[in-house]
């Protein structure tokens, strides 16, 4: 049975709470959790096409939204701040720690929008894994894939990242 954001975003709101954590812990932006979640919600909460069959579905879809409000914030801290140096950006073995600046949110941003465009698959893997901290279980469950594919993956997605960012393993 399909279930419209609204009713999905109450049933999922603790859920999202825990990934905006997530990902604020390791993101520098002035904003919180709880603000991040309600931003997600007035995004969101006119589009009557959003419907959706699971919970995975719902967060997979969240996490993409969250994703792009989370660039724009970091691109308008940018237009602010056009001298901030650069901080180094590292993809460890399991979720980078991208230390939270805008410059590094937005180049991580323009680099899965170049993998979207080579395999839309592993974007979203590694959107989900990167910007949301989401689990292979959760990712395998959003995307309705095995979890060794979710594994594969990620290694893939994240050997691309490493290039297109000039990283280091």
């Amino acid at each position: 049975m399909e279930e419209g954001f609204e009713q999905r975003f109450q049933a999922s709101y603790s859920e999202i709470l825990k990934l905006a954590r997530a990902r604020l812990s390791r993101e520098r932006a002035p904003v919180s959790t709880v603000t991040l979640a309600h931003e997600l919600y007035l995004n969101l909460r006119d589009r009557d096409d959003l419907k959706f069959a699971s919970a995975g579905q719902f967060m997979a879809y969240a996490s993409r939204a969250m994703r792009s409000l989370l660039v724009d914030m970091a691109r308008e801290r940018l237009a602010q701040k056009r001298s901030v140096q650069l901080m180094p950006l590292t993809l460890g073995a399991e979720v980078p720690d991208l230390a939270g600046t805008p410059e590094q949110l937005v180049a991580l941003d323009d680099a899965l929008t170049r993998l979207g465009l080579v395999d839309d698959r592993l974007m979203r893997v590694a959107e989900m894994r990167v910007i949301m901290g989401m689990q292979v279980a959760e990712i395998a469950d959003a995307l309705g894939i095995s979890e060794p594919t979710v594994k594969r993956d990620w290694q893939r997605a994240k050997a691309y990242l490493y290039e297109a960012l000039g990283a280091t393993p």
